[in-house]
């Protein structure tokens, strides 16, 4: 949550990011790929660039320990937003032209919001792609571990498992 709060300093887009990785449990190439298109009838329609997996995700998913919902994430991602891309940044580094965020610019960014979050990580501070880690744990802990592999498209639970470790 320290860290979600420093990412606000960054830019809205940031703490979208974070926001919908939270709720969707979704790598981070899948995220900047996702359009307010991929909305159709209540889901919010992802296929995972890594594996193919196809998922339909309900916009009123939430997560209770966090108090947000995937469609309340999705209304925010418009704000200031004129493209289709859910994750989009009207401000660029460089003088680059205003667009889609690439998912290196999320893990640099997210890299600076952990540094601003003043909390002290040693050697090893979690990276950007641990939010789908503490997805996985938050919505196993509220709809059970079967839900979680479902949901973060894995087709074995052994995988899911590695993601419950919370590594400290």
């Amino acid at each position: 949550m320290a860290i979600r709060k420093a990412a606000a300093s960054i830019g809205g887009w940031l703490q979208s990011a974070m926001n919908i990785v939270i709720l969707t449990g979704q790598r981070r190439e899948d995220v900047t790929r996702m359009k307010f298109s991929d909305v159709v009838d209540g889901q919010l329609f992802v296929t995972q660039s890594t594996t193919g997996h196809k998922l339909a995700l309900p916009v009123t998913l939430h997560l209770e320990k966090v108090g947000l919902n995937v469609e309340n994430v999705i209304e925010n991602c418009r704000n200031g937003n004129p493209s289709n891309n859910l994750i989009y940044s009207s401000v660029r580094k460089g003088g680059r032209k205003a667009g889609p965020v690439m998912p290196d610019a999320m893990t640099s960014a997210f890299a600076d919001a952990r540094e601003l979050s003043g909390i002290q990580f040693g050697p090893n501070p979690p990276i950007f792609h641990e939010i789908r880690s503490l997805a996985s744990r938050l919505f196993g802990v509220e709809n059970g571990e079967d839900f979680a592999q479902r949901y973060l498209g894995h087709k074995n639970f052994a995988m899911t498992k590695k993601y419950f470790d919370s590594r400290g």
